[in-house]
């Protein structure tokens, strides 16, 4: 386990009160997928067990501790291998004047858009999904200034090498109402050798609002270095809201989202988006609307079209919650477009998923 695991897993445990004071949460989920590539079909069935721990408050001090476990019963009855990934272990203190959180910990700076080109972490977060990049080694200290501005610093060891200054990461943030705007500015700079080929620094400005019954947002991203060109990223937004009745409602929103692929690590380029070298713009086209079915269930489309060649990938999505507290989460994805385009169905052309959760 990294040093800085340790040390807020040592300090928070000397100040903690007994074990009995301890309070567990978290989720069971049973994830059926399959893929559709050519003309094979595979599957594989994935349980997880997502565990937080919550230890009682002492003063001003706290301590959390969160943890993933994927196949843990197919590691121990059947031949596949489980995994175990440290979300959260750190060491909080707070106080009026600042706050500091020491350990593992989730780092984002989202303001609500379906994908943020201007985050700590790009990726972290997409289509209000988590990946693993979140979570980080990291010391952060958060100072409040008022009621609607902060200035938040990040020190962040990605390869958890907290003992070698070259693989640090580090980031700055400041947010403030402006208009009636919500405004933020933030600096990001890589560790040293963490993607080669890429701009190691980045300027961020996001800006989110209404505009009558319209939410409007929007980002700009600068990203540059002394050894690679400097590139650019554009997004703009809007989410609307229609009542059906005083509990439903229809929610929508699109946004645009331009980049330079060399503002990218190679491994989103090639693998994810299937851009080449040839390729010196994405222009994307982003939308998702979701319609109450009842109480308990939604259903949602997800698109994403690239403006540039006209491929289209389409996630329809139902989710239900059924007796018992179970959610129940079933979701398509197929990728439309010419050979050769940005999601061309190139061997894989659809993903399917049911995924049954229970949070306790």
């Amino acid at each position: 386990m990294d040093k800085l695991l340790i040390l807020a897993l040592v300090l928070g445990l000397a100040l903690s009160p007994p074990v009995q004071a301890l309070e567990i949460g978290g989720q069971a989920a049973l994830l059926w997928s399959g893929s559709l590539q050519d003309n094979d079909f595979d599957s594989e069935l994935t349980e997880s067990l997502d565990l937080e721990i919550f230890f009682p408050r002492v003063n001003n001090l706290e301590l959390r501790y969160g943890f993933l476990l994927t196949r843990p019963l197919q590691g121990l009855l059947a031949d596949k291998e489980g995994s175990y990934f440290a979300k959260k272990l750190y060491l909080k203190h707070r106080s009026k004047l600042f706050h500091l959180t020491v350990g593992r910990q989730p780092v984002s700076w989202s303001f609500g858009s379906l994908i943020n080109p201007v985050d700590f972490t790009l990726g972290a977060e997409t289509l209000d999904t988590e990946q693993q990049s979140k979570y980080t080694d990291a010391v952060e200290v958060y100072i409040p200034v008022n009621w609607n501005s902060s200035l938040a610093l990040v020190l962040s060891f990605p390869d958890g090498f907290i003992d070698e200054p070259d693989r640090m990461k580090w980031g700055i943030r400041g947010r403030t109402g402006m208009g009636g705007y919500d405004v933020t500015l933030n600096y990001v700079h890589e560790a040293g050798d963490a993607y080669p080929l890429i701009p190691r620094q980045r300027l961020g400005l996001a800006l989110k609002g209404d505009v009558g019954s319209l939410g409007v947002y929007g980002a700009f991203g600068l990203y540059f270095d002394q050894d690679v060109d400097s590139s650019r990223s554009y997004l703009a937004g809007v989410d609307y809201s229609y009542n059906l009745d005083y509990d439903a409602k229809i929610t929508m929103q699109l946004e645009y989202l331009g980049i330079e692929p060399d503002s990218m690590e190679a491994s989103m380029r090639t693998g994810l988006l299937k851009m080449d070298s040839s390729d010196d713009r994405l222009d994307l086209l982003i939308g998702r609307i979701t319609y109450p079915i009842d109480y308990f269930a939604s259903l949602s489309l997800v698109t994403m079209v690239s403006l540039d060649d006209g491929s289209v990938i389409v996630g329809p999505i139902y989710q239900n919650t059924l007796p018992g507290n179970i959610d129940l989460n079933v979701g398509a994805t197929a990728f439309l477009g010419r050979d050769g385009a940005l999601f061309a169905p190139d061997p894989l052309r659809a993903i399917v998923s049911i995924d049954l959760s229970y949070p306790f």
